[in-house]
């Protein structure tokens, strides 16, 4: 396995290569739209970056309550997946997030004054709001749209209006929430990967804002990056 640095590094750099993407393919439909004489602006607020409907401080609190939550409810799920996938015959070695972390523990251990901040900007922060942007705003908020635009040309005999709008939403979630969970490449986290992006998916569509589900997915994740800084300072000591 690449050592750490190399491997946040590497984050980095394909983050920054899908923001850019997202960001600049969103334009460029804008541009495109304009050009056929549609009334379109370049906001990003279809994407997310708006304000939160209750303000930036619920919108704050809100994530920060679902983040906490999420931990705790790993704490049951996991472990019952691990019990379920060693029933079954199945692995349950951690083959990427493992390695990757124990990594991480050595690098805080040689050089803290880098990893910490490294570890907080990448692990805690730039991913998480790439991946609410990627899978928040442009998966789950593209399909959601997608269905509600068919739904309103879908008449029948069972829904002369259209599909409900819970409906829509549970399609939406479900597709984009197994796409993010199946991506982490971790069997045992599949479960509680799955119902945290579903949760993100419901934050996102009341909120209209990326800042719930990404404040949400930050503090789920910091949990695991301040396991790693303790470990790495020798301030607890887990077996491996």
């Amino acid at each position: 396995m690449a050592d750490p640095q190399s491997t946040l590094l590497s984050v980095v750099f394909l983050d920054t290569a899908v923001t850019g993407a997202v960001i600049g393919g969103f334009w460029l439909t804008v541009s495109l739209l304009r050009s056929f004489g549609k009334k379109v602006g370049y906001s990003l607020a279809p994407l997310g970056f708006s304000r939160p409907k209750e303000g930036f401080l619920a919108g704050i609190g809100v994530g920060m309550a679902v983040g906490v939550g999420a931990v705790l409810l790993s704490m049951i799920v996991t472990p019952i997946s691990v019990l379920v996938l060693e029933q079954l015959g199945y692995s349950t070695e951690s083959t990427v997030q493992q390695p990757f972390m124990e990594g991480l523990v050595g690098w805080v251990h040689e050089s803290p004054g880098v990893a910490v901040p490294a570890i907080v900007l990448v692990v805690v922060l730039f991913g998480p709001a790439v991946e609410e942007l990627v899978f928040r705003g442009v998966v789950f908020n593209g399909l959601y749209r997608l269905g509600a635009l068919i739904s309103t040309r879908y008449v029948g005999a069972e829904h002369p209006k259209g599909l409900p709008s819970k409906t829509i939403f549970v399609f939406s979630a479900l597709a984009s929430s197994l796409l993010f969970a199946l991506l982490h490449l971790e069997p045992v986290l599949l479960p509680v990967l799955l119902i945290l992006a579903i949760t993100l998916c419901a934050l996102f569509q009341r909120a209209e804002s990326l800042l719930p589900s990404f404040v949400a997915h930050a503090t789920f994740n910091s949990f695991a990056a301040t396991l790693i800084i303790l470990r790495g300072l020798n301030v607890l000591n887990f077996p491996s």
